[in-house]
């Protein structure tokens, strides 16, 4: 029998997974061992053996880049006929649904979807109406967790059942009664009731079930790890009658759980569809051996999880380098020189990309990227200062330094929450106008506004804030200001009371602003130490970054968190903050579970890379203004040492790193080869905690040396411990040091 030519490029598995047509099938495929091709092939199959039509066949996947992307294969295989698979996301299937038999849930076809903002705003409106306010719970913390319920199919009255003793879920069900009400009367449906109500048409008409389990006779389910309760329900209901599924996932890949997605979903499609076929597809063509090895350490650790183990043909290979580094600013700086010695050497900006965990982490990489001339993009977050949280606090250090810079002050005056709504604000500014004033100066005086009450107590208080700390803008330091600034407004405690996931990015991203100050006054300590450094002058470095920062995506550096990198690959992969607490993520709340899926995202992270894999730690990373000792992330020992190289960046004095087993409490003591860079000694590097220089007391007088500044003497010394940081004088400059790690030898 003649292969048909669509079958020839496919390995063993793959074919096996294409040409297996009836009944349940489940395609674990592993990173880059070519699921979408497996998808398309399949469906090619489904038709040219006259299986089923075209129009029989449904295929549903998670974005509209994917869905299109099957499209175009599908159409390249079959020709025009192709062109009536009906491939799409599972949102835009549901819409074609739901706009053709509305009327049978009491909708009509017409109705509009709400996107986040939208639902939000609704939200905010009920609270009011409802004299919920005070954040009890907050409009964004209510949208949250209505959200869930409707992606586990809970109606209002469900979820009230299930709230007793517990107030903010009680105010939750207040709010999500009413704004359900308010969807139905404005002919309004939100992004999780696409779903949920999709599923709710099904059971409530079983004839129109049936029209649908016949006229789609064969369905297949991209990305099924990322399945959501409400997303399972719908395609159980679809397939439950011919049972011709076919789910194509990686449980390895199931990275988000915290927005809903059910990774037993994938686990227990054996036990849902008994007789079931399994097909692994194990071959990669995507990375190198070491790389995958480096990863399969990371994800093997986990308790439940489909058995596989990911190979490729490819030979040779790079080490995975690990790049230890003093601090944060050391790693960015590391990663930019380590991509400006490959442009140089003929690769292109789009051959790298730079993974973190959180997008607070991109401002110190933006900056280094940024002196060495690197042109970079950000992919799935706006650039660091463009973050909405990070313009606040820079409008309000903008008005310490100009009170008259009124678009300032209208994009902070009532936030965090004053009580102002548009009517005082605009009172505000009429008043100015009438008095010859700025709005800020008025704000020392609202009745002459006709502001009264809280919001008038709130707008003398905020003027005496910024009038204070703007007296004191010669005295402090700018990395003081904006941490009593930001203490003083209170706007981390309007994010902790949020009490969201998105909350608490935020809040890192205004510490990390912080953070990003104190790296500036470091820097420019270092170039021009005798020019006064002063908030006006960061203020106008930041205008400008965002001013020129118009690089095209086709020709810049690539940077993303891990979660965004998911279905992406790049020749080069940076994984930067590879440490305990960011990577992984783990909180005071974190479960096992929470666990185990930092090691997919790792995986994750680790199978972008085609050839070379970086990953980066710091041994010290500013938090609020502070330095931090950091500890390696557990995740680096679970990859084969001989997989490793190691390049230092900056001193690490004795970087000893006594692994804990925490089961046994036993140490064992892991070294890896090491490669020196930087300031880094040749001394074989190991993990750990940093000491003292030469582990000697650290005094003011003493005459030390540097291998790059040479001999120069203590001439001052602030903190302690693991944070002290010197002021050296050596020929012709001074040096502001942190001690555990300035590379000094002390000679008397």
């Amino acid at each position: 029998m003649m292969i048909p030519d669509y079958l020839k490029d496919l390995n063993k598995h793959q074919k096996e997974a294409v040409c297996c047509l009836d009944g349940p099938l489940l395609v674990l495929a592993g990173a880059g061992t070519g699921k979408t091709k497996v998808i398309t092939h399949r469906i090619t199959h489904l038709i040219a053996t006259h299986t089923a039509r075209p129009d029989q066949v449904l295929g549903v996947t998670f974005t509209n880049k994917a869905a299109g992307e099957m499209k175009k294969r599908v159409i390249d295989l079959l020709g025009p006929v192709g062109r009536y698979v009906h491939l799409s996301t599972f949102h835009s299937f549901c819409v074609f649904l739901l706009r053709q038999h509305a009327e049978t849930i009491g909708y009509k076809s017409s109705f509009t979807i709400y996107d986040e903002a939208d639902s939000l705003a609704l939200i905010k409106r009920i609270c009011k109406s409802l004299n919920i306010l005070d954040g009890q719970p907050s409009p964004s913390v209510a949208q949250h967790r209505i959200s869930e319920a409707k992606s586990r199919l809970l109606t209002p009255a469900q979820f009230d059942g299930m709230t007793a003793g517990d107030y903010l879920a009680g105010q939750v069900s207040l709010i999500y009664r009413q704004y359900e009400l308010e969807l139905k009367k404005n002919n309004a449906v939100d992004f999780d009731d696409l779903l949920r109500l999709t599923v709710a048409m099904f059971e409530q008409n079983p004839q129109l079930l049936r029209y649908y389990q016949s006229r789609f006779s064969h369905v297949l389910v991209d990305e099924y790890q990322d399945t959501n309760y409400a997303q399972y329900r719908i395609v159980r209901l679809l397939t439950e009658s011919h049972r011709n599924i076919c789910v194509v996932g990686d449980d390895d890949q199931a990275i988000y759980g915290w927005r809903g997605a059910d990774i037993k979903n994938i686990l227990n499609f054996e036990e849902d569809f008994p007789g079931c076929r399994v097909i692994t597809l194990d071959q990669n063509y995507r990375s190198t051996n070491i790389i995958l090895d480096a990863a399969h350490g990371v994800v093997s650790k986990i308790g439940r999880r489909k058995p596989k183990k990911l190979y490729t043909r490819r030979n040779g290979g790079d080490s995975v380098t690990l790049l230890q580094c003093a601090d944060d600013r050391e790693e960015a700086s590391a990663i930019a020189g380590l991509i400006k010695v490959g442009l140089q050497n003929g690769k292109k900006p789009t051959d790298f990309a730079i993974l973190y965990r959180t997008n607070a982490q991109s401002r110190a990489i933006e900056d280094a990227l940024r002196d060495s001339g690197i042109p970079y993009t950000i992919v799935g977050g706006t650039k660091f200062y463009e973050r909405m949280e990070v313009k606040d606090i820079l409008a309000y250090l903008r008005l310490l330094i100009n009170p008259d810079d009124t678009q300032s002050l209208l994009r902070i005056v009532n936030v965090p929450k004053r009580g102002l709504g548009e009517v005082s604000i605009a009172r505000l500014q009429q008043s100015a106008e009438r008095y010859g004033k700025s709005p800020f100066a008025l704000m020392a005086t609202p009745e002459l506004a006709d502001i009264k009450g809280k919001p008038a107590i709130e707008l003398k208080k905020l003027h005496a804030i910024l009038t204070e700390l703007s007296a004191k803008i010669n005295e402090l330091k700018p990395d003081e200001l904006a941490i009593r600034l930001i203490e003083g407004i209170g706007y981390l405690k309007m994010l902790d009371e949020e009490n969201s996931p998105e909350a608490d990015v935020r809040a890192d991203n205004v510490r990390e602003l912080v953070s990003g100050i104190a790296a500036f006054m470091e820097r420019k300590e270092e170039e021009e130490p005798e020019t006064p450094i002063t908030l006006a002058a960061f203020l106008e470095e930041v205008a400008l970054i965002t001013d020129i920062d118009t690089f095209k995506d086709e020709a810049a550096v690539v940077l993303m968190t891990v979660h965004a990198a998911k279905g992406l690959e790049f020749d080069t992969v940076f994984i930067a903050g590879m440490e305990e607490g960011l990577f992984p993520l783990i909180r005071d709340s974190s479960t096992d579970a929470d666990l185990e899926e930092e090691r997919r995202l790792c995986y994750v992270g680790i199978t972008r890379a085609k050839n070379k894999l970086y990953l980066a730690l710091s041994a010290f990373r500013r938090r609020y203004g502070n330095s931090f000792v950091t500890e390696p992330s557990r995740f680096l020992f679970d990859i084969d040492r001989n997989l490793i190289e190691v390049e230092k960046f900056g001193y690490l004095g004795e970087y000893n790193r006594l692994y804990r087993d925490r089961k046994t409490r036993t140490s064992t003591q892991i070294e890896l080869p090491s490669v020196s860079r930087g300031s880094g000694n040749d001394a074989p590097m190991t993990y750990g905690i940093p000491v003292e220089a030469n582990g000697e007391s650290i005094k003011v007088g003493q005459k030390v040396s540097h291998k790059k500044f040479g001999t120069g003497t203590i001439i001052a010394r602030e903190g302690s411990g693991a944070t002290t940081m010197i002021t050296v004088r050596f020929s012709g400059m001074v040096k502001k040091l942190m001690a555990n790690h300035a590379a000094l030898e002390i000679l008397g």
